[in-house]
């Protein structure tokens, strides 16, 4: 790994280790030596409760309506998690290639077709602990021209965002609100960030669907 990607792993994982676990997490896959680490999460992006179980192993991690993302777990780099994902009746097998330094989100989302698994691969970006980062992961086709503003202004954090496609920015620590914006038009209500603090970083998701219900926030976490 170049020494640059070392720095700013290093910084990404300092700031991720902070932040509180998302609940008590389970190790799913063996990790490898700290330069060749890559993290690992999974979302529930419709809300409807998502079992992970890990391939070879008894270790599942659950999540629900009120625990939406795992923290990032640290695999091996230069390998790949196999497991399955489960939503009710519906199941579907995963097989993720990840890199060193990568951050990778593994997203499971129902739909009429079943359970649909979509998988963001990011590099380490770079940080300062002294503002608070928030990345939009925008998986959803029917939003046309996608982006988020700031609630009651017309100040856009992300605006022109590709389906399929991710973007991250720096923001001051401060109370934040943010709405959801599809063809110029808001869709659905404001989502309260809360009171951004320094060295944070949060997820926003527009998941497959209804564009009004998919659009949800989640805190970044590492798992200890």
């Amino acid at each position: 790994m170049k020494p640059s990607l070392v720095v700013l792993c290093s910084s990404v994982l300092a700031s991720l280790m902070c932040l509180p676990a998302q609940g008590v997490e389970i190790k799913l896959y063996p990790t490898g030596p700290a330069e060749d680490s890559a993290f690992v999460r999974f979302v529930d992006g419709s809300g409807a409760g998502l079992q992970i179980t890990a391939a070879g192993s008894d270790a599942v991690v659950e999540l629900d309506a009120q625990s939406r993302a795992s923290a990032y777990m640290p695999v091996a780099g230069k390998t790949t998690i196999k497991g399955e994902l489960a939503q009710g009746k519906n199941t579907q097998a995963v097989a993720v290639e990840v890199l060193p330094s990568e951050f990778v989100t593994v997203l499971g989302v129902k739909s009429k077709d079943g359970l649909q698994v979509h998988t963001i691969h990011e590099e380490a970006d770079d940080f300062t602990a002294v503002r608070a980062s928030i990345a939009f992961y925008d998986l959803n086709q029917s939003c046309i021209d996608a982006g988020v503003q700031v609630a009651g202004r017309q100040v856009f954090l992300f605006e022109h965002v590709e389906v399929g496609k991710w973007v991250r920015r720096q923001v001051n620590p401060v109370p934040l609100s943010v709405q959801l914006v599809c063809a110029g038009q808001p869709v659905g209500q404001p989502l309260d960030l809360g009171t951004l603090q320094a060295g944070e970083r949060h997820s926003l998701f527009l998941a497959p669907g209804d564009s009004a219900s998919g659009f949800f926030h989640v805190k970044d976490a590492v798992a200890p």
